[in-house]
């Protein structure tokens, strides 16, 4: 998997939520936004640093996707899934898939 399948799978309207929350960075303060969704058999959740607003995954989708999105890290997560973190205007899109829910 990569960025582009990963914002595709966010595209997909069979994508099933499972849960959201709102964290707290331990190093800047700032809130940010988790969500966790299901597709098929495999689990997908995304965190966005230094938010105040939901963001939905399709939001996320054209983020990471942007021609001016940097992707600082990109690859496997665990043994079966992916992970990478993309910077968008300013916030940080923490992307995780894998086979176990989270």
């Amino acid at each position: 998997m990569n960025v582009t399948e990963y914002a595709e799978v966010l595209r997909n309207p069979a994508l099933s939520p499972y849960e959201d929350s709102w964290y707290t960075s331990h190093t800047t303060g700032r809130q940010g936004y988790r969500a966790v969704f299901r597709l098929g058999k495999r689990w997908y959740w995304y965190s966005v640093s230094n938010v105040t607003a939901k963001v939905s995954p399709l939001e996320v989708a054209d983020a990471i996707t942007s021609p001016s999105a940097t992707i600082d890290r990109s690859g496997p997560y665990k043994e079966t899934g992916f992970e990478s973190t993309v910077r968008f205007d300013g916030h940080s899109y923490m992307l995780n898939e894998g086979d176990g829910k989270p």
